[in-house]
């Protein structure tokens, strides 16, 4: 019979007076959480294509993870495999400690959102969010509670007996994403939900969901191809090409350390410029030199990588080691001037920079205006030339 707190027998240790200091000798140490979900070297194959290549990813409990990447890279793939409408050729999936690898879909635990909303036309909206409970047979006092609460919980409580049709993109994917967690799943799939909609929506929704996410706690992966909606809203982004893991990081490792050319160029807007090894340090691009974190011998060639806004620019032509460029031209992109500059010291190389507005106007700049440009070493990501860039 087991034992309450207060039937410890006579020598055992309490929690707060008793207890020894430090790892008891013949205790093992207590284990790490196993992660939520675990995609254990997964494939997807049709036929001779590979669309999935050896994928393997853990997710944490009450983690929000984008997967990231271009048309065709393997992300929906990856999404219909978690979910089982499209079983992977080979490899495991875990969920909450279980093989779920050869499940089918309803025996697995998720809701899913979709791109198209998938809304039944001929039910309301309290009749979509009831769908799945209705079908679990639950009773109807419940099942309306439940639905009154997921209305509110998503702000559409006064459109609870508005058709699909009457609605906006908005609300409709508002509707949607209710109804995936009316059967409080443990893991929340969002294929791609946002890009149906138009920017504005999509940047207020997108706050919601993430707010909703984590006052819920809920395990949630996304798939999408847009940066920006990875880059606020994931607690880390998969970033993917042709069917493999490119880099798992946070937004911020991803964006300011991309660990190949192709994520330097999918996510964020890069400089890639060719160069050769000048010395351990340094780096050449025609006739001018860089310094870098680059230890290749001199003479390799290599590829730089410079943000646009970590091309620091200044009117003062006398500036110490810059670059004398020419602004060749001009892009107003609301808060930001991108400039494209050149000299024929760079040869046909250009560099990208991006300056304040407001600093634009007040240097009054034009084409041709001459600029000092200067790039500080930990700004410039150093890859091998044969790398691919976006």
């Amino acid at each position: 019979m087991p034992m309450s707190a207060t039937e410890l027998p006579p020598h055992a240790p309490s929690d707060t007076h008793d207890a020894p200091r430090g790892p008891h000798p013949l205790r093992a140490p207590v284990a790490a959480a196993t992660p939520y979900l675990r995609l254990h070297n997964l494939s997807k194959r049709f036929g001779s294509s590979v669309a999935v290549d050896d994928v393997s990813l853990d997710i944490e409990r009450g983690e929000f993870v984008c997967i990231l990447g271009p048309s065709g890279c393997g992300k929906t793939t990856l999404l219909r495999a978690i979910c089982g409408l499209d079983p992977q050729s080979f490899g495991r999936i875990e969920q909450d400690g279980r093989d779920i690898s050869q499940l089918p879909p309803a025996a697995r635990d998720f809701g899913i959102v979709f791109q198209s909303y998938a809304l039944f036309p001929n039910l309301t909206v309290a009749q979509n969010v009831a769908f799945g409970l209705e079908n679990r047979r639950q009773p109807r006092a419940a099942v309306r509670s439940r639905v009154a609460e997921l209305l509110e919980l998503v702000g559409l409580q006064a459109l609870a007996g508005r058709f699909p049709s009457e609605l906006s993109g908005g609300q409709q994917q508002r509707v949607a994403l209710a109804r995936a967690l009316a059967l409080a799943p443990g893991l929340l799939l969002l294929d791609e939900p946002l890009s149906a909609l138009d920017a504005r929506v999509r940047v207020h929704l997108r706050h919601e969901i993430r707010a909703l996410q984590r006052r819920l706690g809920l395990t949630t992966l996304m798939i999408t191809h847009d940066q920006e909606e990875a880059i606020t809203m994931a607690d880390r982004i998969v970033v993917m090409n042709r069917g493999r893991i490119e880099q798992i990081g946070t937004p911020e490792a991803i964006y300011c350390e991309p660990a190949t050319p192709f994520v330097a160029g999918f996510v964020g807007t890069m400089n890639f410029i060719d160069a050769e090894v000048d010395a351990i340090g340094r780096a050449r691009i025609g006739e001018v030199a860089l310094d870098c974190t680059v230890e290749a011998f001199p003479g390799t060639p290599v590829r730089l990588a410079v943000r646009p806004e970590d091309v620091l620019l200044s009117t003062d032509e006398d500036a110490l080691h810059g670059i004398a460029v020419e602004v060749r031209a001009l892009e107003f992109l609301g808060p930001v001037l991108r400039l494209t500059l050149g000299d024929a010291a760079l040869g046909a190389r250009v560099l990208y920079a991006d300056l304040p507005a407001a600093q634009a106007r007040q240097w009054g700049l034009s084409l041709g205006v001459r600029l000092m440009a200067t790039i500080e070493p930990t700004a410039i990501r150093v890859f091998p030339h044969d790398g691919a860039g976006a």
